[in-house]
């Protein structure tokens, strides 16, 4: 009888092992750096640079560091439509309409030297990180992201 129970908890943590190996998702990692003139003399103006810039459709963690030694910076992922790219823009306010946008998630107010994640399930498509703090999106500080199947 005891051989059965030994036998029997191991066939059931075994299957328990395969079936939880098998429905854990993979998560990609996207490292995001947001600069400026104050994080490098060399670069004129500001930029945000993904380390990839396609991943495969599922789980993204987003990890991002502010390089910047003087400005908050912060990272919004927006899915797009690729045929109209254009983010909605308010010129006196300097920065995208939010309410406008498809937006998923954010790193929001990263001061300098921070860094901080998010994780979101994204589905294939086109989509852009921007920092919207006044004029930063029209600065540069914007990156496409490729979400394939």
């Amino acid at each position: 009888m005891r051989k059965n129970v030994i036998f029997a908890s191991a066939a059931l943590l075994l299957s328990l092992a395969t079936f939880s190996s098998g429905t854990v998702a993979a998560t990609t990692v996207v490292n995001v750096l947001l600069e400026d003139s104050s994080s490098d003399p060399a670069i004129g103006n500001m930029r945000m640079s993904l380390d990839h810039a396609t991943v495969t459709a599922g789980q993204v963690t987003f990890r991002a560091k502010n390089q910047s030694k003087n400005l908050i910076h912060e990272v919004i992922v927006v899915r797009i439509d690729p045929k109209k790219p254009a983010l909605p823009y308010d010129e006196k306010r300097g920065e995208v309409i939010e309410k406008q946008i498809h937006h998923l998630g954010e790193i929001s107010d990263l001061k300098p030297g921070a860094s901080g994640a998010i994780t979101l399930s994204l589905k294939p498509g086109s989509y852009v990180l921007i920092c919207n703090q006044p004029g930063h999106y029209k600065a540069g500080m914007d990156a496409n992201l490729l979400v394939n199947k």
